[in-house]
């Protein structure tokens, strides 16, 4: 047993409740490199004892897939044929992902619908790429979604974390971590860790969580610190009030 949730039990703390409690950091990615921080201030009610971190995120646009027409790759007279995945030219990528997506909300950030999904990521889709890398002559049902965003999958969401506790001043790494060496990957593969030992963060403290970008993904990260408060602590607010104990004394 820890040392701190043994205080949580000590014979001076009958009156104390222990209920679980968690702390959310949540940070808008953009897969531009930046730094983020963000705080937390503890309630003056308990001490929060941090047992374990987690995160998920919530991408911005879905996985989503595109593919030029047969007449952006071909001239006139060779329309006939269906053309193979090296006679495919850039402009005409870029001119489907204009098609498909510039009136689609959230991904264009101001931009032309083709320079953000060129900062998202273009990739041969996994459905057919098969297919397309064989140098087959390809349909136009299958170049219709040939390529997709490489950054609006949730699995391939990257970054570095760093964890403080600006009271006292403590880092709790020797440098900021990879998600996928610390966390696991959001698929729900491992996509938490314990601390050990537990973490307690007194009332009042300010805890800081520094996020760093270093993929492509969009979207929205949560990280939670999952734990628990004792309350009923002697000075806090939750501190329960001593009722005055009866004259159990004979009277005269």
């Amino acid at each position: 047993m820890s040392s701190s949730f043994a205080a949580a039990f000590a014979p001076d703390a009958e009156n104390r409740r222990l209920i679980p409690f968690d702390y959310q950091f949540q940070f808008d990615l953009q897969g531009r490199g930046r730094v983020l921080r963000k705080s937390v201030a503890v309630s003056i009610e308990a001490a929060f004892t941090a047992v374990s971190i987690g995160y998920g995120v919530l991408p911005e646009v879905q996985a989503l897939t595109f593919g030029p027409n047969i007449a952006d790759i071909l001239s006139p007279i060779d329309a006939t044929e269906n053309p193979r995945l090296g006679q495919i030219p850039l402009s005409a990528v870029l001119l489907a992902a204009e098609r498909s997506f510039a009136k689609l909300p959230g991904l264009s950030r101001d931009e032309p619908a083709a320079a953000a999904a060129l900062r998202a990521g273009i990739q041969v889709n996994p459905d057919v790429a098969e297919l397309a890398l064989q140098d087959a002559p390809l349909e136009q049902r299958t170049l219709s979604r040939l390529f997709r965003l490489a950054g609006s999958a949730s699995s391939e969401v990257q970054f570095l974390y760093a964890l403080f506790d600006e009271g006292s001043g403590r880092a709790f790494q020797s440098e900021p971590l990879l998600n996928i060496a610390g966390l696991g990957v959001s698929n729900g593969d491992r996509p938490f860790r314990h601390f050990s030992p537990a973490i307690v963060f007194e009332p009042r403290s300010n805890i800081s969580l520094e996020i760093t970008e270093i993929g492509n993904f969009t979207g929205k990260l949560y990280v939670a610190l999952q734990g628990y408060k004792v309350l009923g602590g002697s000075g806090s607010p939750t501190a329960a009030s001593r009722r005055s104990r009866p004259n159990l004394g004979r009277h005269r």
